[in-house]
């Protein structure tokens, strides 16, 4: 059936493999790495990609909701696995049950799981989240904060395992707004730490791919402060991608390999005379003598329409572009320019992102968007091929 596939996604595990081995020899050995396989593993496939990141060198994995960790738990994976979002209240018994660990980022979120623990009869690990300047979840820091995570530290149903904050800014050349959430951060743990609260068996964690980055620049001054901690998160670098466009040389120099490769078929080509228009809206007229190849994938499989006459596409190892509006479930290329067009054939295969096509970074650079949500939005109709 593998022959016939119309449009797949192709996830390199030797990349993969590559990529957390890199990553794990740079983090010092005391510090956990924690990898993100959230949504999916970006688009990757939870399930493979976890037992591999496991396997090569993590320590946890973190997901954003409670489903994904619960999917993780049934396909046979011990793993320890941080929930780092919100859970609904109807979930929160899922989180008990299957042994995940919650993050606990407000009052309500520690009333809600606190009340859920007690009604099973069973306590429930947890970490604590810090707002120090993402705007999202967290305990603002300060001494309300301090008042409030003592409050939890009071309910007998929950286990406090650690505590976290996450970075806004340290994907950009500037770093001195890390700095500052560092600050805020540690402000928290010293001011807890004050109170007597035993912060030395938490897990500390802060660290993310841009931080990551940041560490591995030519011109990075070390800070007097250690800033891997206990655990660091990585999502977006263990896939191959850079965490941000002014990251990119960090990424190369390292030698992260890209893991996901979108691949379609062609399933018809024609020549049609100067002056004709292609697809929706006729937003593209041919300026001459042009081969039009239609593949069939579309926006429905998560190639973004707004592509539409800014993609670029690989044919026979040869850059050509898409041509006319995306449509659902085609678009078209112009292969005019690549040698002996005229016997390029239906069932031919095409790079669309990936190696050796165009790179989902620069692609998503095209539509003002970053390389994470084009490999994300890949649709569950275009099945995943697991190549080693």
């Amino acid at each position: 059936m593998d022959y016939f596939k119309r449009a797949w996604a192709e996830i390199d595990i030797n990349h993969l493999t590559n990529n957390v081995k890199t990553i794990r020899k740079i983090i010092p050995n005391k510090t956990k790495l924690l990898a993100a396989v959230k949504a999916d593993a970006y688009g990757h496939g939870s399930v493979e990609v976890a037992r591999t990141l496991l396997d090569n060198g993590a320590d946890v994995l973190g997901v954003a909701l409670c489903e994904e960790g619960v999917k993780l738990r049934k396909n046979g994976i011990t793993a320890p696995i941080l929930v780092m979002s919100y859970t609904p209240e109807p979930l929160l018994p899922e989180v008990i049950e299957h042994r995940l660990i919650q993050t606990i980022f407000s009052t309500e979120s520690h009333t809600a799981l606190a009340k859920a623990a007690i009604k099973q009869g069973k306590k429930v690990d947890v970490h604590i989240k810090i707002d120090t300047g993402m705007g999202r979840l967290g305990f603002l820091p300060g001494s309300n904060a301090v008042d409030k995570i003592c409050k939890i530290l009071e309910e007998p149903t929950i286990e406090v395992k650690g505590i976290y904050t996450h970075f806004a800014t340290s994907d950009a050349t500037d770093a001195s707004f890390m700095y500052e959430q560092y600050a805020r951060f540690r402000y928290i743990l010293n001011a807890l730490k004050e109170k007597g609260v035993p912060i030395d068996k938490w897990i500390k964690h802060a660290g993310n791919s841009g931080m990551l980055s940041q560490t591995q620049r030519p011109d990075f001054v070390e800070p007097d402060f250690d800033m891997f901690m206990d655990m660091v998160r990585i999502g977006i670098m263990l896939y191959g991608l850079p965490p941000s466009k002014d990251m990119i040389p960090v990424c190369d120099t390292l030698g992260l390999k890209p893991v996901m490769c979108l691949m379609s078929k062609i399933s018809m080509t024609k020549v049609l005379p100067a002056g004709s228009g292609i697809s929706y809206g006729h937003l593209f007229h041919t300026n001459r003598e042009t081969v039009i190849a239609t593949l069939p994938i579309g926006y429905a499989d998560g190639y973004p329409r707004l592509l539409s006459n800014k993609g670029m596409v690989s044919v026979r190892g040869c850059t050509v572009p898409i041509v006319g509006a995306i449509c659902m479930d085609q678009c078209m290329i112009d292969v005019t320019d690549v040698p002996d067009a005229l016997s390029i054939k239906p069932g031919e295969n095409v790079t669309m992102f990936g190696n050796p096509g165009p790179s989902a970074e620069n692609l998503a650079a095209e539509i003002g968007t970053i390389g994470y949500e084009l490999t994300c939005g890949i649709g569950k109709r275009v099945p995943r091929i697991y190549l080693s």
